[in-house]
């Protein structure tokens, strides 16, 4: 927070937001021999969540919960690299292998997070618990929320601090929603989702591009 104005917070629409879209990016990677500094960051976790919360987090949900997803990644003809419970960490130069980012539906940025493993659920899950904490969220957009959800919904039932996000309404993205197969897109799809108005939930690929 810098002059007392939060960037990080819609002023549209928190704290009772219709729509959040969290997606990864790996283009924002780092590789492994690229100089850093001793000093500590002047804005660590303010933004881009700290990298030892977000590793306690998925250690005790892949380690305690479970719970198992289709790891297929398969919707009809269409494979989803997102669609992953696991990954192992990549055998290349790059040490972080992208970034995960939530943003309301004006685009405005909310939370972030750095990819070490890929893209894998654990990570949307993070910024989804740390978002139901903050607001009151209506739907929750993915691209693949088809494979997600029900891999979220296995995780509530071992975690009673998890069961809060199923409060909110799972939400495929409007355009990624066309690679899915029909009857994918009918069910999850957000063009059918009652009270979403005109929200894509491809938020995060508009943020990107700038």
């Amino acid at each position: 927070m810098m002059s007392e104005v939060d960037s990080f917070c819609c002023p549209a629409c928190q704290p009772d937001m219709l729509a959040v879209c969290c997606d990864g990016n790996r283009k924002h990677y780092r590789f492994r021999k690229s100089r850093g500094t001793e000093e500590p960051s002047l804005y660590e976790g303010l933004f881009i969540a700290k990298d030892d919360e977000v590793l306690s987090f998925l250690e005790k949900i892949r380690g305690s919960s479970g719970a198992r997803a289709n790891d297929s990644g398969t919707c009809g003809v269409s494979r989803f690299r997102a669609s992953k419970e696991t990954s192992n960490k990549s055998s290349s130069k790059i040490d972080e292998e992208g970034i995960q980012v939530a943003v309301c539906r004006h685009g405005v940025l909310l939370r972030a997070l750095n990819h070490y493993r890929g893209e894998i659920f654990a990570y949307p899950m993070f910024i989804q618990k740390d978002m139901a904490e903050r607001a009151n969220v209506t739907f929750f957009a993915m691209d693949v929320i088809c494979k997600y959800w029900p891999y979220l919904s296995k995780v509530a039932d071992n975690f009673t601090d998890m069961q809060p996000l199923m409060e909110m309404r799972p939400f495929l993205s409007v355009m990624h929603a066309k690679a899915h197969t029909a009857k994918c897109e009918v069910r999850w799809g957000g063009r059918n989702q009652d009270g979403a108005g005109n929200t894509v939930g491809e938020e995060v690929e508009q943020v990107c591009y700038y």
